[in-house]
């Protein structure tokens, strides 16, 4: 699922809100005091993408250790002390060390692991019997059910082409290594959207927008300022799209899309056994699956109006998304 990741992470912190357990506003100097260089940073800055704190997945200490070894084993700690440092400064910017670091508050202010509430929170209730969190909750036949990724366009060349372990996302860990069903993911997305999982409060802020051009606060995405981040999950607005809510994971092998009409309640997910970078054909797929089910009638001519291309662009940075 890569960075479909984020939203099961923004949704159990603000779960423990919804308990008085702690605020989306706390620093993390409360929560996590081993990152003085971040303590005013707040839980809602990292999980709108605008703390300034860099993404471990570009640094190159980070890139050279996992080419070294595509199977190594890495910690949450660790990876956030490849992009340990100032902030860059304010305004949106997409880091994943951001959901990291909301890995580790969640299990501070749970005193339990992230595998562990993400099934007590949301797996069992939902009953998703076919997610799991990678490598630490998925039982080992899950590899035998997942197809081969395979990554292309790497940065790396020794990456080209590489055939990735299929259950070792360590290197994702809260930003991106839930693993899913299809038929999971939409079970997830349309509990997401039509507010199973959270009380009102929490659903507001959830789907609180920042313009990913400006980084300020938005009610809502236009045609002006068409693309916003939530929570952990993003809107679009496009004369093709009308207003969506979206989202485009990717992790070494894998890409997966999903997009939510709210008109209808329609929502399609696809997936692709591959991560290609700048050759993502993925949004232009959805766009004949949108078209297929609008001509049978299942979507009312005219939602979403979709065009030839969805107009979109992934809300995440290559190459963990």
């Amino acid at each position: 699922m890569g960075s479909n990741t984020k939203a099961f992470t923004s949704v159990m912190l603000l779960q423990l809100e919804a308990e008085r357990k702690l605020s989306i506003n706390d620093t993390l100097g409360t929560w996590l005091p081993q990152y003085p260089a971040w303590s005013r940073v707040t839980v809602k800055q990292l999980l709108d993408m605008t703390s300034g704190i860099p993404d471990y997945t570009s640094q190159p200490a980070y890139l050279q250790a996992l080419a070294a070894n595509p199977n190594a084993t890495f910690h949450a700690a660790q990876l956030v002390s490849y992009a340990y440092g100032p902030a860059l400064g304010s305004g949106y910017a997409y880091s994943n060390t951001n959901y990291v670091l909301a890995q580790l508050v969640i299990e501070r202010v749970s005193h339990d692991s992230y595998g562990d509430q993400l099934a007590k929170r949301i797996l069992i209730p939902l009953r998703l019997r076919n997610t799991c969190f990678a490598p630490y909750t998925c039982p080992a036949s899950f590899a035998a059910r997942m197809p081969t990724g395979y990554l292309f366009e790497s940065a790396d060349p020794s990456l080209q082409g590489y055939p990735v372990p299929p259950l070792n996302l360590t290197f994702a860990q809260g930003a991106g290594a839930i693993i899913a069903s299809l038929h999971d993911m939409a079970t997830w997305d349309r509990a997401l959207y039509r507010g199973g999982l959270l009380p009102a409060k929490q659903q507001r802020e959830l789907e609180s927008l920042v313009s990913t051009q400006t980084g300020l606060p938005i009610s809502t995405t236009t045609p002006s300022d068409p693309e916003g981040y939530g929570l952990g999950v993003a809107q679009l607005t496009s004369p093709l799209t009308g207003t969506v809510w979206f989202y485009e994971g990717e992790t070494y092998g894998f890409r997966v899309l999903h997009v939510y009409l709210p008109g209808s309640r329609t929502l399609i997910a696809l997936a692709a056994n591959s991560a290609v970078g700048t050759a993502d054909q993925l949004d232009s797929l959805l766009v004949s699956v949108y078209q297929t089910l609008q001509s049978s009638g299942v979507i009312p001519a005219g939602e979403g109006n979709v065009g030839s291309e969805l107009g979109m662009s992934s809300p995440v940075v290559h190459p963990m998304n």
